[in-house]
């Protein structure tokens, strides 16, 4: 496939350059050339009025929770998740898992996500709609002492034999927080990890009361808890950390810890905003969390998200291509995953998006630097085209194998149900 005649090539590489006037070759699912009057058999899409970008990232989310969006928009976390996610939970099935990830897929595609960091229940379902929509995930089951220790373990052990090879999944263990899992638990999910050499995916310092109950319980932060354990390396990404002091900073960073800033999702539930431009030694990617709290899947808003809230005092934090890092290269190298994606050089994996300059909101583009600004702060995120492993997956703004009319049914069907409203 020949990409030709690009007008604005957002190449997100070390020197962040934006090429202009050029072409890009794929080939077997990979970027092969990046140049000028490049030609090639099959397939070409005519960029000249787009800009092209590398796919973005969604560096934490519950994908299936799309079917629990809208249920409850106006509650402090605990309550939230107690009266209002936990029982949702308790109905759910594993079709239900299933057909609420394609919906999640389907809503990341259009809007320009091609790979994301997932942790929920029944993962296994999970990966199954990863495959068969064949985009790039990260995946793990989330895990508590809830229903005894064997049982998720060994779910994890499954999960990771079962896509240890896979090309697009890549397993990995979720023990879900602190405060949710015991030590001991703690303790086994890391050498599960360390064991099949897999990320690991955990909550960290998401509330004030999760720091205050690790506190007094460990006489300990969250941050240092981990540590102890020895579940803090290159390798874990921590999500959300929006009550991070001095020192846990400090620990992560020595550590090689990355994060997943979460911010519309920790706004809503008044939890707090992690202090990004304090995480300057940290790898920090972005992420929209899950559909109960966010509510959408669309990563070009979660990066407005990102900077406004970090303006509030000072209008020099967080510029947009700062955001826009956290959203490509930044949240790859926190899954451990920029030698395949979040930039565009030859060689690596071609996960590509193309946005329409033509939209009144992109206009007008003096220089190729307005390009970023407009990305971020003004973009719908409503792309024209998505690529993963270089296989069309959105052709003009439409899905070209999700039957999303399918998948809005069967959610739909199911909806009632979980509420609680039908046996």
């Amino acid at each position: 496939m020949l990409l030709e005649d690009i007008r604005f090539l957002v190449t997100q590489d070390e020197e962040r350059r934006i090429l202009t006037d050029v072409d890009l070759l794929v080939e077997d699912g990979r970027i092969d050339e990046i140049g000028e009057d490049l030609s090639a058999p099959g397939e070409r899409i005519d960029c000249s009025g787009k800009a092209v970008m590398p796919g973005l990232v969604n560096s934490h989310t519950h994908a299936a929770m799309t079917v629990f969006r809208g249920v409850s928009d106006s509650k402090l976390l605990q309550g939230w998740l107690e009266e209002e996610i936990l029982p949702r939970e308790d109905r759910l099935e594993g079709e239900d898992i299933y057909f609420g990830t394609l919906m999640g897929i389907a809503e990341m595609l259009l809007t320009g996500t091609t790979c994301f960091n997932d942790m929920y229940l029944m993962e296994g379902e999970v990966a199954r709609a990863v495959d068969h929509a064949g985009v790039r995930a990260v995946l793990s089951y989330g895990m508590t002492d809830e229903h005894g220790m064997r049982e998720p373990l060994e779910e994890v052990e499954r999960l990771i034999t079962g896509y240890k090879d896979h090309d697009l999944i890549e397993p990995a263990v979720g023990p879900h927080a602190p405060y949710t899992c015991s030590t001991e638990f703690l303790r086994k999910a890391g050498e599960t990890a360390e064991e099949h050499d897999v990320p690991l995916h955990i909550h960290l310092s998401e509330t004030e009361e999760e720091n205050e109950r690790i506190l007094e319980a460990e006489g300990k932060t969250p941050a240092e808890y981990l540590d102890s354990l020895g579940l803090l390396g290159p390798r874990t990404v921590a999500a959300h950390c929006t009550h991070l002091n001095g020192a846990d900073i400090e620990i992560l960073e020595e550590r090689g810890a990355g994060v997943a800033h979460n911010p519309a999702a920790n706004l809503k539930l008044g939890s707090g905003i992690a202090p990004v431009p304090g995480l300057e030694g940290v790898d920090v990617g972005l992420g929209t969390d899950g559909m109960a709290s966010n509510n959408n899947h669309n990563l070009f808003e979660e990066m407005k998200f990102a900077s406004l809230v970090q303006k509030l005092e000072d209008p020099r934090e967080m510029s947009a291509q700062k955001v826009l890092d956290m959203a490509t290269i930044d949240g790859a190298r926190v899954l451990g995953l920029e030698d395949r994606i979040g930039s565009l050089e030859e060689g690596k994996r071609a996960d590509i998006l193309t946005v329409e300059l033509s939209s009144p909101e992109l206009s007008p583009v003096n220089k190729p630097e307005d390009l970023i600004s407009h990305l971020v702060f003004s973009f719908s995120g409503n792309v024209s085209d998505t690529m993963v492993e270089g296989d069309l997956k959105v052709r003009d703004g439409e899905l070209t194998e999700l039957d999303i009319d399918e998948i809005r049914g069967e959610v739909e069907d199911r909806r009632g149900r979980i509420d609680g409203e039908s046996a």
